[in-house]
């Protein structure tokens, strides 16, 4: 088997190594082990796939760019297949990928999804994204250590409570927060936190919770902060824990990879009822979601869909009421043979069913149309951004600023994302957003009432 791929091994991943890019990244380094893996890079534009060969493949896995290799295959009436990845649900990026992708996909093209949910959205509000073939496939298992279970410590005794991800709103890590604060006065002191991720407002910097939690009455040492963790800190992370806290609700959320590492480390977990939590988690560990019903979002940025109920929340904790770990039933989609199986041009067994999946947020999307549909003028211009920006045309770049419709201090903030010397793929928070402005304006979506 040869594969092309884009060359991740250059990338500087300082401060933005989330989930997907940290697949991107186990993905550079798994291929090579199995298949015979051809580097390139697709900043470079349609050169980039001079070496491709009839009927060989190009794994689109480093970033919501798959439609300009479907795009360049057109043009240099190449032949080749092509698998693609989706790491996000509500986002402008990847929406646009499959947006754009759709119409020029081929009979042996792939779409690869971390979640059922996310397979779903999809399929519901793009159907065109289903052209080709589509599967759940997230090989990460064989590199996730494992641990045994841990024991579920009795009520009475101290609980140390988790949270690993990102400390942001969309997360709601600011239910973390309040629920811990309750538990550890409700149980006398027998509550501890321990948090770790990167901050996206100052509101979150670690000092500053710690100083508000102390302020509330926690004292020193109830709870730690261990940072912004990589990695090969996970064992440390999950060593100082009973119980790991998702609630996440955010927009972007497509499957949860820490539920799946702490699940790996033997560590329990309880997660917001909807989205892909539901297809990792038994019931018992869901906690009911008030969704934000009726509110239109902008998929160019991330917002939580709903929130928790703090005292369902705070009475697991309380009473020790979820099961221990166990990593879902189905382990096929998070292991490697379902890859290759893609990468071979099948399709694995569990991709020709519908796995049970959170059926009811699906039902009460709405998407907004487009109001310039014009699919080949949009395909163009993002070919036009994206090899601008990557290939020296900050100039063109800054003349399409110009003549945009700004709205009120957009100008400013485009263009400081143009007068950054570093250009890397990597980075969600460049391209794609000049993508939104200048390129494919980002569609809005809600969730009705009712299902």
């Amino acid at each position: 088997m040869r594969l092309h791929v884009h060359d991740y091994s250059g990338a500087d991943l300082t401060g933005i190594l989330d989930g997907a890019v940290l697949m991107h990244r186990q993905m550079a380094e798994l291929l090579p082990t199995r298949a015979e893996v051809v580097p390139h890079d697709q900043t470079a534009g349609p050169d980039c796939l001079a070496g491709v060969r009839e009927g060989e493949v190009v794994y689109a896995g480093n970033g919501p760019y798959a439609h300009l290799y479907h795009l360049w295959r057109e043009q240099r009436g190449l032949d080749f297949r092509i698998v693609r990845e989706v790491h996000t649900t509500f986002w402008s990026g990847y929406w646009t990928q499959e947006e754009l992708s759709a119409p020029l996909t081929r009979p042996g093209d792939a779409v690869l999804f971390p979640s059922e949910f996310t397979r779903q959205v999809f399929a519901r509000a793009l159907p065109g994204s289903g052209a080709g073939d589509t599967a759940v496939v997230y090989p990460m298992l064989a590199r996730t250590p494992h641990a045994p279970q841990a024991a579920v410590p009795e009520p009475g005794a101290v609980l140390r409570i988790g949270y690993l991800g990102a400390l942001s709103e969309a997360k709601n890590f600011d239910q973390v927060l309040r629920v811990f604060r309750r538990c550890h006065r409700e149980t006398g002191g027998r509550a501890e936190l321990v948090f770790a991720g990167k901050p996206n407002h100052p509101r979150w910097a670690p000092e500053r919770v710690l100083a508000e939690l102390a302020a509330q009455g926690v004292p020193a040492g109830a709870a730690t902060s261990l940072g912004l963790l990589s990695p090969d800190r996970l064992p440390e992370f999950f060593s100082r824990v009973d119980v790991l806290l998702f609630p996440s609700t955010a927009s972007r959320e497509s499957l949860g990879r820490v539920v799946i590492e702490a699940l790996a480390y033997g560590i329990p977990v309880l997660a917001a009822d909807i989205g892909p939590a539901v297809e990792l988690l038994p019931a018992r560990n869901l906690v009911p979601t008030v969704l934000r019903t009726g509110t239109e979002f902008g998929m160019d940025r991330i917002v939580p869909l709903g929130a928790v109920d703090e005292d369902a929340l705070l009475a697991r904790l309380v009473e020790r009421d979820f099961e221990p770990a166990r990593l879902p039933q189905d382990t096929a989609p998070f292991e490697d043979e379902a890859l290759w199986q893609v990468l071979a041009g099948g399709l694995p067994p569990q991709a020709r069913a519908v796995a049970p999946h959170d059926r009811a947020t699906v039902a009460r999307l709405r998407v907004g149309e487009r109001a310039d549909p014009d699919h080949a003028r949009l395909l163009a211009t993002t070919e036009q951004v994206f090899l601008e920006y990557f290939r020296g045309g900050d100039r063109a770049l800054l003349d399409r600023i110009a003549a945009h419709r700004e709205t009120a201090g957009e100008g400013p903030r485009l263009r400081g994302l143009v007068a950054r010397p570093e250009r890397n793929l990597a980075d969600y928070r460049s391209l794609p957003a000049l993508v939104d402005a200048l390129a494919v304006p980002a569609l809005a979506y809600s969730l009705a009432d009712g299902g």
